[in-house]
């Protein structure tokens, strides 16, 4: 039996309700923490919500900010740039308050920016070990920049434990910091699917974009892409889930190639109607130009829907190792389009691996890896039995 220890999670976001988009997967990992018997408290940013229902084990520092997430501030902005600075003078400090106070055995960054900066800080000030958990953003878009790589690259070095919750990004965070990283999953627990308002029309084909609307995630390839599409197939129909700043362009976008009936643009749903419209479409989109492993890939997993997806990041290597569906170049609307008819016609049958690829996944089970290396060998769980590499994951004749 595990004996409990206490572990604060640091992360740059936390959900405030269920059907909060801000990282929904770490209130998954938290509770799942919590259901081993773990003493958890998480520290996180104070950021201007309506709802506010998840409260327990919280804390939320107060900063000269909170209607801007930390990572898009201007810093040649000066009111902005004084935000940054009250972040990182708040967190510093109320983060070292929270842990004299709750002594936890060790923490659990989530992200190597901010919330690993803050690990670091509070073990040479404290000495309590710390993890990193890198999560795509922070290596792929800020470990980009040199003055913040040389940051990250410290707060790496520094940490008793790395994770990633990609294969690729695995090994950039290994060449990044010159050490050992291990792969964890994210994933967000959706509900079962239920009907509800999400009737979709049944004679039609039905494609699904979940997510962020914005350049890199390939938004407006995939309406182009629907616009040849359109050329091809009469019956076919793109639902969009999802916010951000590409909402007008993708409306021009829509309207300009006179895709009012095939393109609705829905917004953002409960969690409980994302699942309804993952179950009862045809297949989920990834068209992203640069991402790692999304939450909606295991969510559509989840469903048992299949996917197209672009090569990027471990998508494209998951999807093929495990028959989910189809692969196309980034940013090739030709090829997307092309993707979604020979879907369409060809009525396959994805299914069959869909359970071997989830369990891979599994945010249970990314719990107890993360256990099994931060315990005390006496406390240990048996070890660790996730892939740590994509060579590791069985070869397609043993599925």
């Amino acid at each position: 039996m595990l004996t409990s220890q206490k572990i604060c999670l640091i992360t740059n976001r936390y959900p405030a309700h269920p059907d909060d988009v801000a990282s929904p997967f770490v209130h998954d990992f938290h509770l799942g923490l919590k259901e081993k018997g773990m003493t958890v408290s998480v520290f996180t940013p104070y950021y201007q919500t309506q709802r506010m229902e998840w409260r327990e084990d919280i804390i939320r520092f107060h900063w000269q900010g909170g209607k801007k997430v930390v990572g898009s501030l201007n810093f040649f902005n000066p009111r902005e740039l004084f935000q940054l600075f009250s972040f990182l003078k708040n967190g510093k400090s109320q983060l070292s308050e929270h842990l004299n106070r709750t002594n936890p055995d060790s923490c659990l960054a989530l992200w190597a920016l901010p919330s690993g900066w803050f690990a670091y800080q509070a073990k040479k000030e404290l000495g309590i070990p710390y993890s990193v958990w890198c999560l795509g953003s922070d290596i792929y878009v800020w470990g980009k920049k040199p003055v913040l790589r040389k940051i990250i690259r410290k707060v790496l070095q520094g940490a008793d434990h790395l994770f990633a919750d990609g294969f690729d990004l695995k090994e950039k965070v290994e060449k990044l910091a010159g050490k050992r990283c291990l792969f964890l999953p994210s994933m967000r627990r959706l509900p079962s699917a239920s009907e509800g308002e999400e009737q979709l029309d049944s004679t039609r084909s039905n494609f699904l974009y979940v997510g962020r609307w914005d350049k890199e995630k390939g938004l407006d390839d995939l309406i182009k892409a629907f616009g040849l599409v359109k050329n091809k197939l009469l019956s076919v129909n793109l639902y969009v889930l999802g916010w951000g700043d590409f909402e007008n362009k993708m409306k021009r976008l829509v309207r300009e190639l006179k895709l009012e009936d095939e393109v609705k643009i829905v917004g953002k749903v409960s969690t409980k109607s994302v699942a309804n419209y993952i179950k009862q479409v045809d297949c989920l989109i990834i068209p992203s130009r640069s991402d790692s492993i999304p939450l909606v890939f295991s969510e559509a997993l989840q469903m048992g829907t299949p996917l197209i997806v672009t090569e990027v990041g471990d998508m494209g290597y998951l999807v093929k190792r495990f028959n989910l569906g189809k692969v196309v170049p980034p940013k090739d609307v030709q090829k997307l389009s092309q993707a979604i008819i020979e879907f369409a016609c060809q009525k396959k049958d994805y299914s069959r691996n869909i359970p071997k690829a989830l369990k891979l996944l599994n945010i249970e089970k990314a719990v107890d890896d993360y256990l099994k290396i931060v315990l005390p060998k006496e406390h240990a769980l048996s070890s660790p039995v996730h892939a740590s590499s994509l060579q590791d994951i069985p070869a397609s004749q043993d599925l």
